[in-house]
């Protein structure tokens, strides 16, 4: 145990932890680094594990019409590459538009970040929240409340605005 016992959790300055099929891709041209350090890399695997099987599905599919072996590999080849291009793309726009809606849904609902919010607002002046004693607590635990509302079908007419009384309707 160390002396800093204050701290929560220990923030790193290391970058995120990919997956170990990275490690598989070639350090040439600084490809392994490239995807490492992309934030779809997810989609570059989704994608290939598609254009793999669709690819060997093609091929076994040629070979199983008594193609020439060659002919098999490079259709097999080519619908690798035909699948997955387009589902990189698809699957790297899909997230990008998840990103952008849920980052403009924070911006209209005035969310922010953790550092910009205002401090939290102590219990014992929380406006919403009620000292109770245990027996107070236990009975509005307790409370159940029923809807007598009759069902109606689409076709009938809505019962008239002083049958939609709440005391009405709501009993405990």
């Amino acid at each position: 145990m160390s002396d800093n016992n204050d701290k929560a959790a220990i923030v790193s300055d290391a970058g995120p932890v990919t997956g170990g099929w990275t490690n598989a891709l070639p350090e040439a041209f600084g490809i392994r680094e490239a995807v490492q350090n992309n934030p779809f890399r997810w989609c570059v695997r989704e994608s290939f594990m598609w254009g793999i099987a669709t690819g060997t599905a093609m091929g076994l599919h040629r070979l199983r019409m008594k193609s020439h072996p060659f002919f098999a590999f490079n259709v097999a080849f080519g619908t690798s590459m035909l699948v997955a291009a387009p589902s990189y793309y698809f699957c790297f726009r899909r997230r990008e538009y998840k990103e952008q809606t849920i980052e403009m849904m924070m911006r209209a609902n005035d969310f922010r970040h953790e550092e910009a919010m205002p401090e939290p607002v102590p219990m014992g002046e929380h406006p919403f929240m009620e000292e109770a004693t245990e027996a107070e607590a236990e009975k509005r635990l307790r409370k159940e409340f029923v809807a007598e509302l009759k069902e109606r079908k689409e076709w009938q007419k809505a019962p008239p605005m002083e049958d939609r009384d709440p005391s009405k309707v709501f009993k405990e």
